[in-house]
């Protein structure tokens, strides 16, 4: 039974290096198979085969860099891991960094102290203000360490928090839509604590009450909290709060523009939060995809800055030093949704923060091969013929980005650097397998 346990490239083959689980037993005279090769008996060897890269189609994998702290430069540190194993880059290959090493490497860190200052400031709030949160995002890492910070804002003043329903921008729940109809209500009311009552619904991947979570952190630094569901921003205007912040992600554009045209002005988005470019430390996304980095300093990491500049550095580095011509890019959550429990894991606010010119705002467009393939078939063409045809095909669309056709029926142009962002962070990101770089072959 054999078990891939890595690959390796050399020249144009890319070799695979299995352990060999080999049971005793099965040499003895009386040529029985067994039932389970993983026994005490066992023994491994090791072989090695190999494909050709022509026959390979896409392939990623992650490499591991080693320990990356704020004292690394994230160039130097991508030179010294690919030193190690030159032959691991090929031409075309996009070499993918995952961002939270860019934004340690720059010291792109803040304390809470940091960000309840500029809000104080941006919203010109006094120690008894009442503030309003709008639509914040379920997270222990990512939005209670903000809800700190905004409390502490206020300490002698309110925080009211919106949650939508029956779930989060994420589809993190709130609540069921089982226990709305049995409460009397409907997805246009407002839903007040009392109306949940004690027994409310757990997030089902954490366990956590995150209702009570979010007053808890309110009250141990401020006056007092107010925490309700609903879908609409009136329920939060007619409370007439000194302030508002928008707390959604991917929405927070259309909840800015309702807020305002409710006459309230004095908002902000999470995005208007430690995005100075005349500070030292900011993100062009602000706090927007920022999650904690220790809990014991109040430290917060926001994204990577000037993440295009990185990865064209990084690229004009692998072509000088080893002359390869490859892409880069910066990646975050992967724009995916688990089936299951219907989490949309991109909290951050893109899934590519930064990348190279040459995939850029670039579309993958490709052949829809099983219809040409039965189409041409139903011609009559050989199996040469569809192959031809199809190479051409394929060519036509990666040359002229086109979008119209037969071929293309059923295939989505969606942009290489989302496609290959969500691949990298399944590769190494999601499964915290300690690869921040990723290297994905035959993508382009």
């Amino acid at each position: 039974m054999y078990c891939p346990l890595l690959f390796f490239m050399s020249e144009n083959k890319i070799y695979f290096l299995f352990f060999a689980f080999i049971n005793k037993q099965l040499n003895n005279s009386s040529g029985q198979a067994q039932s389970c090769p993983y026994n005490n008996s066992t023994t491994q060897q090791s072989i090695t085969m190999y494909l050709p890269e022509k026959n390979m189609g896409v392939v990623a994998f992650g490499v591991k860099t080693g320990i990356i702290t704020a004292d690394d430069h994230i160039v130097e540190v991508i030179k010294k891991t690919i030193d190690r194993h030159p032959d691991i880059i090929r031409d075309q290959d996009i070499l993918c960094i995952t961002e939270s090493v860019v934004a340690i490497t720059q010291h792109n860190i803040v304390t809470l102290e940091d960000v309840s200052q500029e809000i104080r400031s941006k919203l010109h709030l006094q120690d008894d203000s009442v503030i309003g949160i709008l639509y914040p995002i379920l997270s222990r890492n990512r939005f209670s360490m903000m809800l700190k910070a905004i409390a502490k804002a206020v300490p002698r003043g309110k925080v009211i928090i919106q949650l939508g329903f029956p779930s989060d921008e994420q589809g993190n729940p709130v609540i069921t839509r089982e226990t709305i109809r049995k409460i009397g209500k409907t997805s246009h009311d407002i839903l007040t604590v009392e109306d949940l009552g004690s027994d409310r619904l757990l997030h089902p991947e954490t366990g956590m009450d995150y209702i009570d979570f979010y007053q808890t952190i309110v009250m141990e630094h401020a006056s007092g909290v107010e925490l309700f569901l609903a879908n609409s921003v009136n329920f939060m205007t007619d409370k007439n709060p000194d302030a508002i912040i928008v707390c959604n992600v991917h929405a927070r554009h259309e909840t800015l523009e309702d807020v305002k045209e409710n006459a309230c002005h004095n908002v902000i988005t999470l995005q208007d939060i430690c995005s100075d470019a005349q500070q030292t430390v900011y993100s062009e996304y602000g706090l927007l995809g920022s999650n904690l980095l220790d809990p014991v300093k109040e430290q917060l990491k926001l994204m990577p800055r000037k993440s295009d500049e990185v990865c064209e550095e990084i690229r004009t580095m692998i072509f000088n030093v080893f002359g390869k011509d490859v892409e880069v890019l910066i990646y975050g959550d992967g724009a995916y949704k688990d089936p299951e429990s219907g989490i949309y894991e991109l909290a951050d606010p893109v899934s590519c923060f930064g990348c190279t010119r040459g995939i850029k705002d670039r579309n993958r467009i490709g052949v829809k091969t099983k219809y040409l393939m039965q189409k041409l078939y139903n011609e009559g063409k050989s199996k040469e013929e569809i192959a031809g045809i199809i190479e051409l095909e394929g060519k036509k669309f990666a040359e002229k980005q086109a979008k119209e056709g037969f071929s293309a029926q059923g295939t989505t142009p969606r942009k290489i650097e989302n496609l290959v962002s969500s691949l990298a962070d399944l590769v190494s990101g999601s499964g915290d397998s300690n690869t921040p770089l990723v290297i994905v072959r035959g993508f382009i």
